[in-house]
């Protein structure tokens, strides 16, 4: 009997190393091996190990009294485990997940669109989020194509004797934080009425929607310059698609944006299929990877293991360089397809570096890492740093309020002036032109 329950627990030992393996198999999955499914697969094969050995001392009859020992020892270990979850229960330790997790708590914001193929607003069901107050400001300014413009993205006559730039980039490009009127774009439109700007700029994007944007309008506007405001954080966007946000609206109105794709310390992304798994992310925990592990994670000592499991990934430098070289070979890889792609279209590319607030006074990091790889890749770039004061040029959120965008309008300015009258960035005194 204790032989038959040994092969019994060797074999269920094997069997969760193979799920471990397996796991990948199952829907809404992160793909390669995160760091719970290696511990389950090494447990997995401790426990067939352990009980293998066992099989081999029972069978020599080297310990006699072992079915009885073995009966012992799993029920002490069952017992501890209980009184554990009870004491942990007891003095208040939170589950790592939810316990109430509801299948839907927003809806999709209809305003909102990732398709063909950049992401973009929908100018109807913006108007109607506009009128009834639910948007209101700059997002209320929205052209036919989707974007923060009064005209719409169409080539006319009119243009063909005007300087036409392509703004592209996130939210600062957007205009976040300024007033209408005040942004960086409209900054150069104000200060050079013979100057076309079409601004392309969305929340919470990287290169690969700059990309999009660009391959989308550029055909039509065939602009002399391209500019593509950089920020240091579009290094960690780039590793998700063009749609990294769910964006929607919660029964009391609420906006909300999430970022909807899960990325464990390989770098391995995955999207957040269901409103349940966003729902975590909105709680403040990263979702499960699976089913197993939410389960895991409704129990006290499971927590208590995936919390353990959290700071051992921390602390795993390969895996933070696996993931820090993935970013970097993404914006590479985009940052080389958008200066090929200006080169193709005639139009000069210019990347502007826009510094954190923490970057003024000694660059960080991802600022040094960016201005290395625009030289690498013989991009012409430029940074207001050193024209910008954290005190008085950032809004609470750090973006720019209405002095920054007009500093940085002010040159960008200087810099198209400088384009239209001799036809190439290097006359402009701050760019840098590798």
């Amino acid at each position: 009997m204790a032989q038959r329950a040994l092969k019994i627990v060797a074999f269920l030992g094997l069997a969760i190393a193979a799920a471990g393996l397996g796991f990948d198999l199952l829907p809404d999955t992160r793909p390669g091996l995160h760091s719970l499914q290696i511990l389950i697969i090494i447990s997995g094969l401790l426990i067939s190990l352990l009980a293998f050995s066992s099989l081999r001392l029972l069978q020599r009859k080297v310990m006699p009294e072992f079915k009885s020992a073995l009966f012992k020892a799993l029920l002490v270990t069952g017992l501890t485990f209980v009184a554990l979850e009870l004491v942990l229960s007891a003095i208040g330790y939170q589950t790592y997940f939810p316990q109430d997790a509801p299948d839907e708590f927003v809806q999709p914001a209809p305003w909102w669109s990732c398709e063909d193929p950049a992401c973009h607003y929908v100018q109807a069901e913006m108007t109607k989020a506009c009128a009834s107050g639910q948007m209101s400001g700059r997002y209320c300014i929205v052209n036919q194509q989707g974007f923060h413009d009064s005209q719409d993205f169409v080539f006319s006559p009119a243009l063909e004797g005007r300087t036409r730039v392509l703004a592209l980039g996130d939210s600062f490009t957007f205009g976040e934080e300024a007033d209408i009127g005040k942004s960086y774009v409209e900054t150069i439109e104000a200060r050079l009425p013979g100057t076309e700007v079409w601004n392309t700029g969305i929340f919470g994007v990287g290169t690969n929607q700059a990309l999009a944007a660009f391959q989308m309008f550029a055909p039509i506007m065939q602009p002399h310059l391209t500019i593509y405001g950089f920020y240091t954080n579009d290094f960690f966007d780039n590793l998700f698609p063009v749609d990294g946000y769910f964006v929607g609206i919660t029964e009391a109105g609420e906006v909300v944006k999430l970022q909807q794709y899960h990325l464990d310390p390989w770098g391995n992304v995955t999207k957040l299929e269901n409103q349940r798994m966003l729902y975590y992310r909105w709680s403040g925990v990263e979702a499960p990877a699976n089913e197993f592990e939410r389960l895991l994670g409704a129990t006290r000592l499971g927590s208590l293991f995936l919390s353990a499991v959290d700071t051992l990934g921390k602390q795993l430098q390969f895996a933070q360089q696996a993931q820090f070289n993935r970013k970097l070979e993404l914006t590479r890889a985009y940052l080389r397809e958008l200066r090929d792609a200006s080169e193709a279209q005639g139009s000069q590319l210019l990347v502007m570096l826009i510094p954190r607030y923490t970057d003024l006074g000694r660059p960080g990091d991802e600022f040094r890492l960016a201005i290395a790889l625009f030289e690498e890749l013989g991009i012409s770039y430029f940074s207001p740093r050193d024209a910008l004061d954290a005190a008085t040029d950032y809004a609470p959120d750090w973006h720019w309020n209405n002095a920054g965008h007009q500093k940085v309008g002010a040159l960008l300015s200087d810099c198209i002036q400088a384009l239209s009258a001799g036809g190439a960035l290097a006359d402009c005194d701050y760019v840098v032109v590798p």
